[in-house]
């Protein structure tokens, strides 16, 4: 009768040893692999979410353009201001040809007189209350400096300034030369009125909110 080979049964002291070798080996991977799936598990994927297109806090600012300021100049009429010139040169006609030259520049003008003596070797201007401004414009058009622009009182050369704004003395210096044919409206400092409009911004928000999940993996032993 034919004995089996111990060597390839399960009974036999080789075959325990295979058997026992194959399942710590089983076993080994077994702990291997739970601790893999414990690492994975014990943390929660994270998801990077990009910025930069992202508005800040959430918040999409929209905001109106602003218009710029606009302004208008408006330059006030002289109609409204006097005007006396008097003659107190040597030079006969002045004062008439200085007068023409100021009311084409749009002034209202009063008859040329001849102012007291002595004559002046240097014009001047006088002026009544509360129209300097209007005295330093003739003066700037003429070329006749600050420093001969009076208030009208008793030290002025005119015997009537009755019913004038502004008194122009005629003296030597602007009898020798001839009247300019016109004064040009931009010597004489304009009053101006500005209008400034402003708008204001309005902006205007939209909140984003994001949701993040969370998956966490259990190991479960049986």
């Amino acid at each position: 009768m034919d004995r089996p080979d111990p060597s390839n049964s399960g009974g036999g002291p080789g075959g325990r040893q295979i058997v026992l070798g194959r399942a710590l080996a089983v076993i080994v991977a077994a702990v291997v692999l739970g601790a893999v799936i414990l690492q994975s598990g014990g943390h929660s994927p994270v998801v990077a979410l990009g910025t930069s297109n992202l508005p800040l806090n959430g918040v999409t600012p929209t905001t109106t353009p602003r218009h710029p300021a606009t302004s208008t100049s408006t330059t006030l009429s002289h109609a409204g201001v006097t005007v006396l010139v008097a003659n107190s040169s040597t030079t006969g006609g002045v004062a008439a040809g200085y007068s023409t030259v100021l009311q084409h520049a749009g002034w209202t003008l009063l008859p040329p007189v001849t102012a007291k003596a002595p004559v002046h070797a240097t014009s001047s201007v006088y002026y009544a209350a509360n129209k300097r401004p209007d005295a330093d414009a003739i003066a700037a058009a003429l070329g006749i400096p600050d420093s001969a622009v009076f208030p009208v009182s008793a030290a002025t050369p005119v015997t009537d300034t009755a019913g004038a704004d502004v008194v122009l003395v005629i003296g030597s210096d602007l009898a020798a030369k001839t009247p300019p044919s016109t004064v040009p409206p931009s010597t004489v400092p304009p009053t101006t009125t500005t209008t400034t409009t402003t708008h204001k911004s309005t902006t205007t928000t939209t909140t984003h909110k994001s949701t993040t999940t969370t998956t966490t993996h259990k190991s479960s032993a049986g």
